[in-house]
């Protein structure tokens, strides 16, 4: 057994690993990018429309989605 193990060089054993890790992180990142990258698009074309068709940049949209919570407060108190 060990006649065998001293027969194998470890740097070869060390490049087939890293192929592999390299393989298998590359499909992981494909992967997540690829479900991210639908959402990502999305808002992309969202801010270029607002921005291009009503002149509405992506600093005032984060304004209204931060001040969200309370708009909404104010509305359903007003409601009731």
């Amino acid at each position: 057994m060990d006649s065998l193990l001293n027969s194998v060089d470890s740097q070869l054993v060390l490049l087939i690993a890293a192929i592999a890790v390299v393989v298998l992180v590359s499909q992981l990142f494909f992967r997540i990018l690829s479900v991210g990258l639908v959402p990502l698009i999305g808002l992309a074309v969202i801010f270029v429309g607002l921005q291009s068709l009503f002149g509405i940049t992506p600093k005032q949209v984060w304004f209204e989605v931060s001040h969200l919570p309370q708009m909404a407060m104010k509305f359903f108190s007003s409601l009731a």
